[in-house]
């Protein structure tokens, strides 16, 4: 029987830790928390501030509040200018990871993809059938 103590490395600073149900360290976690709790604070002054005024007033990356807003961190609900990016085009959107052009697109080309894929069956099977008269 081996005791062994399970250690990661936290993302956000480097330093040791033992890991837990949030994946960084306490003082880290404990930052994050601060941040979110910052943007929330704006967010409840101003309703209508969007993803670059609220980085800037809260003193963050833009890539940090958008992986906050992908995890569900922060709500976009009560605010109209929020947005996350499309990860094709970049437009804003506001639910999923593709804006409404991009997911539109993406299905109508597997929709012909699949219509061109069911045209080709349909002439090898043709082309190789016999036809005869009696």
């Amino acid at each position: 029987m081996s005791l062994s103590l399970q250690v990661e490395v936290c993302p956000g600073c480097g330093n040791l830790y033992q890991p837990n149900a949030y994946p960084l360290c306490p003082s880290c976690s404990m930052q994050e928390h601060e941040q979110i709790a910052t943007i929330e604070r704006h967010l409840r002054r101003n309703r209508f501030l969007n993803n670059d005024e609220v980085a800037e007033l809260a003193a963050i990356p833009k890539e940090k509040l958008r992986t906050w807003i992908r995890k569900g961190r922060i709500k976009l609900y009560d605010y109209p200018n929020l947005a996350d990016s499309c990860d094709l085009c970049g437009e804003p959107t506001r639910q999923g990871k593709l804006c409404v052009d991009c997911s539109t697109r993406i299905r109508a080309d597997i929709r012909q993809a699949f219509e061109a894929d069911r045209r080709k069956k349909e002439r090898a099977q043709t082309v190789h059938s016999y036809f005869s008269r009696r």
